[in-house]
């Protein structure tokens, strides 16, 4: 009895499926199989295959996606490209925002006296040619290239490296996007140092227009000073950037550029800024691992050399 009700409730769950085609059973059929059965008729197939070419490129749509790709490519470098020159920009501007913290706890540390800072050959190698950093940089296999103890030795080079005791690193003296070398021992090593310390307080400096500046509170406007700048690389040598404001228009030595067109700076009370050069006579063509071939020039009307002798002494009227 059991069995017989099992065997029943079993044909009424899973019913037989009935075809409406008569004769003996055949399985249902999948759609696909059915597509592609030989019963389908000639015009049928040839709309069929008029449907799936319809869903394939032309020629000039093909040309259209590859110059669209193309161009986004480009674009897409584009992107990079500035993506890196800002990064660099923002690395510089940190280092020199350090410089300046590091150059405002010298001072506060040493009851207000500024970093010394002699410029010549010498600097900060002897004793009454102290320089907050040591040793002069060019592009022979000279070690004062590559000498970091210069930076951040302070023990060993006592009349230099005057930083030492408050960084530990010298990548700070050195901007991203200066890639200078120099050729020691058969080998390009990286230059050790980027930038320059304006000479606003340099004893050399006894020129009636130039105030000196020698103790922290004599700044009356020390977000119009700057203290120290990106130099460009064939300019740079000692640690000191020459500006001579008594004579007009008067360009001794040259301003970093290599961030666009653009150069770093920070100022007395710690900020930072790039300035853009307007005028080319500024930014005379860089040539990779040789000095520039003038210094100390007089560029009349060159309204960089006005604003670097304004930021240079804090008188933003000058020449007046």
């Amino acid at each position: 009895m059991f069995g017989t009700l099992k065997a029943a409730n079993s044909k009424e769950r899973f019913p037989r499926h009935q075809s409406s085609v008569s004769g003996p059973h055949r399985p249902h059929e999948p759609e696909c199989e059915r597509a592609s059965s030989p019963l389908l008729s000639p015009p049928e197939e040839e709309r069929g295959n008029r449907r799936r070419s319809a869903c394939g490129f032309t020629l000039i749509e093909l040309l259209a996606v590859v110059v669209m790709v193309v161009f986004l490519v480009s674009v897409l470098a584009t992107a990079l490209a500035t993506t890196r020159t800002n990064t660099s920009t923002l690395q510089c501007l940190n280092n020199l925002c350090q410089l300046g913290a590091t150059w405002a706890m010298y001072a506060d540390d040493n009851e207000g006296r500024l970093v010394p800072y002699r410029r010549g050959t010498g600097g900060g190698l002897t004793l009454s040619n102290e320089c907050w950093v040591a040793g002069l940089l060019d592009f022979t296999s000279r070690a004062d290239n590559t000498n970091i103890g210069y930076l951040i030795d302070h023990v060993r080079y006592p009349y230099g490296a005057y930083f030492g005791p408050y960084l530990r690193s010298a990548e700070v003296f050195k901007c991203p996007s200066d890639r200078s070398v120099v050729v020691i021992g058969g080998q390009q090593l990286p230059r050790s140092r980027s930038v320059s310390m304006s000479n606003y307080g340099d004893p050399f400096t006894s020129r009636p227009f130039t105030s000196r500046f020698t103790e922290l509170g004599q700044f009356t406007s020390p977000a119009d000073v700057f203290i120290i700048l990106d130099e460009r690389p064939d300019s740079l040598n000692d640690g000191v950037f020459m500006m001579d404001p008594d004579t007009k228009w008067q360009l001794v030595d040259f301003p970093g550029f290599l961030h666009d067109g653009a150069g770093n700076f920070v100022f007395a009370d710690g900020h930072t800024a790039t300035h853009r050069w307007e005028d080319p006579r500024t930014v005379p063509e860089l040539v990779p691992g040789q000095p520039i071939l003038y210094y100390n020039i007089n560029v009349p009307n060159d309204v960089d050399v006005l604003w670097l002798a304004r930021h240079a002494t804090g008188n933003l009227s000058y020449p007046n």
